[in-house]
């Protein structure tokens, strides 16, 4: 395009200062000169492929920072059953994974879940997916693994039954994590969100017991989520000594508000979250807790944090220290011996291997004994057909047996025994079942569902759904932190949940972590770099040399490059705060 008429100068004075048009150079189409063009994509967040459940971080963190918490609870539910228990008991492998981490702190993710799923309606539905199907699927266990495939299934169409051998659901979630930690009517309140979509649970009713398998082939797929029941024995002198109690059977007694009584001295073997909760319980039963372990105090598999609140309220820690012999006198726990142990060369856990230290042997008084040092599973009800291993039944990425019609999950399965692992594997399983029941092969859409390169599974990428801006995050490639603008994002505190204060939490079982309050939650949710997505910052179209980024209408998203006048200089790309743009050879 020229102008109507072209501009004369007729002397010096009339000509600009400096180099201009005064004209349209809407003639001059720049985008002749490119040989590269920028591109929108949204990429992968490494929140989103580090959480085990699949959940959509950076999507409900977006939610969150503009007050739309009934929305945010309804993108996590797409995925996760269990927001306001993950929000307590996650172990938050999305905070580790977190790019803001490496600039200041990462985004306290796991307690901005929890805020979500304690601000959801009261009132609320959750909607199924799918018409019935006809199909029927009998769950084994009614724990997290079992409760998340029933949640899926149903919503998928599928009717569902779910065994428990226990008198009520909820599995380790309700029988091994004490309400300190996870109040039983937070639990409830999500169960009922499962039962309300039709799942049928049967209490006090165990597979191989009550019911035999062939009760089961009825249906025409059976998930086995059975998780550890029985704590692994300790092989030492007196084990059998009144006052000695398995540390899950222990936490069962707690839930159940059995009158244990433990005495005034109370050790505790072991290192794990069960040993580090059975302790905590301890404590709040009177007694004064010793936890002995036989590597150091940064080896120990419990959470960082349970160990750190353990050591607050009072838990004394004698860490390079195993058992030798239960102390007895009439049958009774008096004491027990402990040798010491140094760190030796690492085992296959890659953790430093203990090794005896001879003639380091030491007496600890003690009236009760917690043992937890790992808990085995209960196959026994299994057909032989079904193929397991070392009480572990053999499965494939998506929780297939070897055999026909029959998928396993949670920690019957797998070796990493956390609760959002658990809910992960159940989703996989209900994915695949769905695609069995079908009859489709789950694997052919394995590049489509899972998150990243090596993420959980997603239900909306399966169904190919989802949310307005999250709907095209095709891209598999991850955001680092090095892709990131940080010039665009000042360092800031991370937000705090409040506590019950040390002094409060005696002799009860009182919640101990309160969570954040509205304005907490906001605050830090605006944290988030929101890694690989575009949050119409407007970045790109003011810095655009060529005006080449055109912006859309407010009902729309995201914008527009006239590449007429594009010539592929990458500047919006380059100021893009999270990487969600790249360049591509053009075409």
């Amino acid at each position: 395009m020229t102008a109507e008429k072209p501009i004369v100068y007729k002397t010096q004075d009339q000509m600009p200062e400096i180099v201009m048009s005064e004209a349209s150079m809407l003639w001059n189409r720049t985008g002749a000169w490119r040989y590269i063009r920028p591109l929108y994509c949204d990429k992968t967040p490494p929140c989103n492929q580090g959480c085990p459940a699949g959940n959509d971080i950076e999507g409900f963190l977006n939610l969150v920072e503009k007050e739309e918490y009934t929305k945010a609870w309804q993108l996590i539910k797409e995925e996760n059953p269990f927001p306001r228990v993950c929000g307590r008991v996650c172990y938050h492998p999305c905070e580790t994974a977190c790019n803001r981490g490496q600039h200041d702190r990462a985004v306290a993710i796991n307690i901005l879940e929890r805020f979500i799923g304690d601000q959801a309606p009261k009132k609320h539905k959750i909607e199924k997916l799918r018409d019935a199907s006809g199909k029927k699927v009998a769950v084994i266990g009614a724990g997290p693994a079992g409760l998340t495939a029933a949640y899926h299934l149903a919503r998928l169409g599928h009717s569902v039954v779910v065994y428990e051998s226990l008198e009520k659901p909820g599995g380790i979630l309700r029988f091994g994590i004490p309400e300190y930690r996870l109040p039983n009517e937070v639990l409830d309140d999500e169960i009922a969100d499962v039962t309300s979509l039709g799942v049928e649970i049967k209490c006090k009713t165990q597979v191989g017991k009550d019911i035999t398998w062939k009760d089961l082939e009825k249906f025409d797929s059976i998930f086995v989520a059975t998780g550890v029941q029985a704590s692994r024995k300790l092989d030492i002198e007196n084990i059998d000594a009144k006052g000695v109690f398995a540390g899950l059977e222990f936490l069962r007694k707690v839930t159940r508000k059995d009158d244990v009584q433990l005495g005034p001295r109370t050790v505790v073997v072991g290192g794990g979250n069960t040993a580090v909760d059975a302790a905590r319980s301890a404590l709040r039963l009177g007694s004064r807790v010793t936890i002995c372990y036989h590597r150091s105090q940064n080896e120990m598999p419990a959470f960082p944090e349970e160990v750190e609140e353990a050591g607050k309220e009072g838990v004394v820690f004698d860490m390079l220290s195993q058992p030798v012999r239960v102390i007895e006198d009439g049958g009774k726990v008096v004491g027990i011996e402990m040798r010491r142990t140094k760190l030796g060369e690492p085992d296959e856990s890659g953790r430093r291997r203990p090794v005896s230290v001879p003639g380091s042997e030491y007496i600890i008084q003690a009236t009760s004994i917690l043992t937890a040092i790992g808990e085995n599973s209960d196959v026994s009800f299994l057909p032989k057909e079904v193929q397991v291993k070392w009480g572990q039944i053999i499965i494939d990425e998506f929780g297939l047996s070897n055999h026909p019609g029959v998928f396993a999950g949670g920690d019957v399965a797998l070796d990493n025994h956390n609760v959002a692992v658990a809910i992960g594997s159940g989703k996989a399983a209900a994915l695949a079942i769905d695609s069995y029941l079908l009859g489709k092969e789950v694997k052919s859409i394995k590049d489509r569902v899972i998150i990243g390169n090596e993420g959980a599974v997603s239900v909306s990428s399966y169904l190919e759904t989802g949310n307005a801006h999250a709907k095209n995050r095709g891209c598999k490639t991850v955001v680092s932190f090095d892709d990131i603008n940080i010039n665009y994002f000042e360092k800031n505190e991370r937000s705090k949940q409040a506590k019950l204060e040390i002094s409060e939490r005696a002799s009860n079982f009182i919640e101990v972590h309160q969570g954040l309050s509205e304005q907490a939650a906001k605050k830090d949710s605006m944290r988030c770099f929101h890694c690989g997505v575009c949050t119409m910052c407007d970045n790109c179209y003011t810095y655009c040399p060529d005006i080449a980024i055109q912006q859309k209408g407010e009902k729309t998203w995201g914008y527009d490059i006239d590449f007429d006048y594009c010539k592929g200089c990458g500047v919006c790309v380059h100021e893009c705060p999270r990487s969600a743009m790249m360049m591509e050879d053009e075409q």
